[in-house]
């Protein structure tokens, strides 16, 4: 299959997300248009199925353990985040701490009745691919789909489960980034003294920061490249203390820029690497003359 391909498809439906909802990470701002969005994506790539058909079992193993799970758990997150937001109470901050612990206990239940798929995803096993992966080899009630429609030729045993897993991580990071939140003007001393002790504060340019981030991001760097772009925009936003909900836009700014490089922050960045190391090169301490 063409790679290149789905990787603009990919990054077109999450830009179109990002641009309807912002990060995505701290709210849902319109629960059907990215429904709508992420619909007409997985259309575009069953077309595209249709156009370019595997040319092994190993291609269509790698489709539908990585590539269509990595589309459609976002139909499962926005759909469960928008469930999640629309049932928050209100109420104290212990309140709401306790109903997103709920959550993360939903999770971990869906998880330990799946443990066996889980381990497997998680540790990227590959001897039951062929069972697992392959369209020919599905069974009529697949884990995790028991409520889900047929879908003859675009579906196998395992793939809605690993899109459901992939979701659920999702979910886990906004319920921990909430939570997070939630203690970072605490009544536990404790944990006041913890979150002090860590705080670092970005002071260059903020899309300097959305440089990185999507550097990281193509360069699949994090997680074994698993890592979505909202993800590492918020570990930065949480370990530098910095806003950065318009990151989108500002990454369309860079892609308009027209008298300046696209990586005009990351060319400084080498250039000063670069100079440090040459600099040190030229640095060659005088030898003492041994006194007679």
């Amino acid at each position: 299959m063409i790679t290149k391909d789905i990787e603009i498809l990919y990054s077109g439906m999450t830009e179109q997300l990002e641009s309807i909802n912002g990060t995505l990470k701290d709210s849902l701002a319109n629960l059907t248009d990215s429904l709508s969005c992420i619909a007409a994506t997985i259309q575009h790539l069953r077309q595209y199925l249709r156009a370019h058909p595997f040319a092994d079992d190993r291609d269509e193993i790698h489709f539908f353990k990585y590539t269509k799970p990595r589309f459609y758990c976002w139909h499962i997150y926005v759909v469960e985040l928008h469930h999640i937001l629309g049932a928050l109470p209100v109420g104290t901050d212990q309140m709401v701490r306790d109903y997103y612990m709920s959550e993360l206990g939903v999770i971990n239940r869906f998880i330990r009745q799946h443990a066996f798929g889980y381990e497997y995803y998680l540790a990227d096993e590959t001897a039951k691919d062929a069972e697992f992966f392959l369209c020919r080899n599905k069974s009529t009630f697949s884990p995790g789909q028991e409520h889900q429609p047929e879908d003859s030729g675009f579906s196998t045993e395992m793939d809605y489960l690993f899109s459901m897993f992939r979701a659920y991580e999702m979910v886990r990071d906004f319920i921990i980034r909430r939570l997070r939140l939630l203690y970072r003007n605490p009544d536990n001393s404790i944990m006041a003294e913890l979150l002090v002790g860590r705080k670092r504060r970005w002071s260059g340019d903020k899309v300097e920061l959305i440089e990185i981030a999507y550097g990281i991001y193509y360069t699949q760097r994090i997680n074994d490249g698993k890592a979505e772009i909202s993800d590492i925009v918020g570990w930065l936003e949480e370990s530098l203390d910095v806003d950065l909900a318009q990151a989108y836009r500002m990454f369309v700014d860079i892609t308009r820029r027209k008298t300046v490089s696209y990586t005009k922050y990351l060319d400084e960045m080498r250039g000063a690497i670069h100079g440090r190391i040459e600099e040190s090169f030229k640095y060659k301490p005088k030898k003492r003359i041994p006194k007679n």
